[in-house]
């Protein structure tokens, strides 16, 4: 993959220390990839990375879901249309384990852009240790550095929420899409009526903004599911499907439920810290790549189960409630 220039998509050339635009703009290497950000970002672009800088944790393991949300994600991921060496792009990483999935399952060529340095090099350190091509670089998803028509997919989990200019996003994802290229998203709404979200917004509206603040999500930003439909087709984007989530007996389990069983199997061991990911380098303090036993066997025998007692929020899909919201859509031929 040859990135491009995030201002003007023109090709970018390697110096050896850094890429080059036609303008003489420079784009240092930086945390294993490059800082291919287009200048100075806003207050909730800084905001966002500092956030997410210190939520160092093991990768989501799609082979072994443990919550309600990696199932509903894996049947995402499941719905792109992949071939082997086809290039895929995930804006927002985090914790995921997006491409790492998509490489066992798809042979997909993998490339990754984030605003965190720390999960840049930490992706980066994590590609390296299982042999990937993988790549990730620092970047702004409302300039994305990759050439027109360039990628098979997008993907895009809880990222969306999080930006200050949510069109610019869009359009930038169909530009980068090859025709017939799709995007899978998942991502919190504002119109949560009659979810647990809901009930928990109108009992305390407060106390829910300020717990939502926390990772950075604030509703007031967010569009409705129809009008981030509407903001997919102004992008030029066919949407295939829309499919509430979050509902009532997920959050329980996910949100609730599952944060207790961790604190109570991590108890008495030292809080995590970022410093493995800044380095790079040393292995010992990156994320787990693999799912532990526990969340194996929490895959196999809980899950299922907790899938079965879901059966509500089937419901709450056919009413279209849900406090967050799925979209699959596609870039015309």
């Amino acid at each position: 993959m040859s990135y491009v220039c995030p201002v003007d998509q023109s090709p970018l050339r390697d110096d050896g220390e850094a890429l080059v635009s036609a303008a003489g703009r420079r784009y240092p290497r930086a945390h294993g990839g490059f800082d291919l950000r287009p200048g100075a970002g806003d207050d909730n672009k800084r905001l966002q990375a500092d956030i997410y800088d210190q939520m160092l944790g093991e990768l989501t393991d799609f082979d072994h879901p443990h919550n309600l949300t990696l199932v509903h994600q894996r049947g995402l991921l499941d719905r792109l249309t992949l071939r082997h060496g086809d290039p895929v792009l995930e804006i927002g990483g985090h914790r995921s384990g997006t491409l790492p999935y998509l490489e066992r399952h798809h042979g997909v060529v993998g490339h990754g852009l984030d605003i965190s340095p720390v999960w840049v090099a930490a992706h980066n350190a994590l590609a390296r240790a299982r042999h990937s091509s993988t790549t990730w670089v620092l970047g702004d998803a409302e300039h994305l550095p990759f050439a027109s028509d360039s990628l098979a997919a997008v993907v895009a989990f809880d990222v969306f929420e999080h930006l200050s200019h949510l069109d610019a996003a869009l359009r930038g994802v169909a530009r980068v899409l090859s025709p017939g290229g799709m995007l899978v998203c998942h991502m919190p709404v504002r119109d949560i009526g009659g979810s647990l979200d809901g009930l928990s917004r109108r009992r305390d509206a407060a106390a829910f903004a300020a717990r939502q603040a926390t990772v950075g999500h604030f509703h007031e930003r967010m569009p409705r599911r129809d009008q981030m439909r509407t903001k997919l087709e102004a992008a030029g984007l066919d949407v295939l499907d829309v499919i509430s989530f979050n509902a009532w007996v997920q959050p329980i389990h996910d949100h609730r439920l599952l944060p207790v069983l961790g604190r109570w199997r991590h108890r008495g061991e030292p809080a995590a810290t970022t410093g493995g990911a800044r380095g790079g380098t040393d292995a010992s303090a990156l994320p787990r790549q693999s799912a532990s036993g526990f969340q194996k066997f929490y895959a196999t025998t809980v899950v299922p189960l907790a899938r079965a007692l879901s059966w509500p929020d089937q419901v709450a899909v056919a009413l279209g409630i849900g406090g967050s919201c799925s979209f699959v859509a596609r870039k015309g031929r």
